[in-house]
């Protein structure tokens, strides 16, 4: 398995780190390119939309992506000061890094709310958005500590495989979004192992028993980012149509929500419980018994057909 350092992250940190007016510089979004790839914002599957339609829908749905990645940010910030104090007497290293690490992600969170504002700003009107983030933030973390590092795990390995998979070789996509992910994925290169080592620390010692009080927290959370992810797909939708202007039809309603549903289940579960090195620690720390019952209800999430 990976081997990582708390003393090293820190370092790497400190290499790359940046703030955020030198990243967003003199840049501005360009309204005639792709603000997001097909793949991440859905445009690639909805056929009732042409080409202009759907290069427009990406400009909504960088919206949707910041937030939800300002969304998700919210409970890892807590819950790395949460880890950092109790390693501050034991693990010098580690407590610097993983305040390092919260302290980044709350770097994180203003820059997107600055995308957010800078997105409002070029559709010419606010973006219906998931509400609620303090309570979600809350109720995530009132689960199992295991549970909450193993969902933040595929979450920081995602932004990992997006940046690289989908945006860093693309020549089309709009250079702001490039650079603002970028910078992000720097940063979350660290956060990966932080919580790989953090997560391998606290499994050792367990429980059977207390193992799989993880494995259901971990599967309760995961159909909570699923309900969450169904929401925002609802103001998507609205949001849409409102920038393009256009009525769509219950057929063509429909057609959108499920292209965009598919994409952000990918987006925010699939692409990150996937990802190789989630997959090698959350290996490593349960059986299969546990391994199946995951498996198991996330082929329900995933498969699951929503209405209107």
């Amino acid at each position: 398995m990976a081997t990582y350092s708390y003393v090293e992250c820190l370092e790497r940190s400190y290499k790359v780190n940046w703030k955020i007016k030198d990243v967003l510089g003199n840049l501005d979004f360009d309204l005639g390119r792709p603000w997001l790839p097909a793949g991440l914002s859905g445009a690639g599957d909805i056929f009732c939309l042409d080409a202009e339609e759907k290069r427009k829908l990406t400009h909504v749905e960088m919206g949707a992506y910041a937030h939800l990645f300002g969304f998700v940010e919210a409970f890892i910030a807590p819950q790395m000061l949460n880890l950092a104090r109790s390693s501050s007497r034991e693990n010098v290293g580690a407590f610097e890094a993983l305040t390092n690490f919260a302290s980044e992600e709350v770097k994180h969170m203003h820059l997107f709310r600055e995308i957010r504002r800078r997105v409002d700003e070029k559709l010419g009107f606010p973006l219906e958005l998931l509400e609620g983030q303090n309570e979600v933030a809350a109720n995530v973390l009132s689960k199992h500590k295991g549970a909450v590092l193993l969902l933040t795990s595929a979450i920081e390995w995602l932004t990992q495989r997006h940046y690289i998979s989908a945006m860093r070789d693309s020549d089309e996509l709009d250079p702001l979004t490039k650079e603002v992910f970028r910078s992000h994925w720097m940063e979350e290169a660290q956060h990966a192992q932080l919580d790989h080592l953090e997560a391998v620390g606290l499994f050792k010692s367990m429980e059977d028993a207390e193992r799989d009080t993880v494995i259901e927290d971990l599967i309760w959370l995961l159909a909570a980012v699923d309900g969450l992810l169904q929401q925002q797909v609802g103001h998507d939708v609205v949001n849409v149509a409102r920038y393009l202007g256009r009525v769509f039809t219950p057929a063509e309603r429909q057609e959108v929500r499920q292209g965009l549903l598919r994409a952000k289940r990918h987006c925010f579960i699939e692409s990150g419980v996937t990802h190789p090195n989630f997959l090698e620690l959350f290996l490593s720390v349960t059986t299969p018994d546990q391994q199946a019952r995951v498996q198991g209800a996330l082929g329900l999430v995933l498969r699951k057909h929503v209405g209107h």
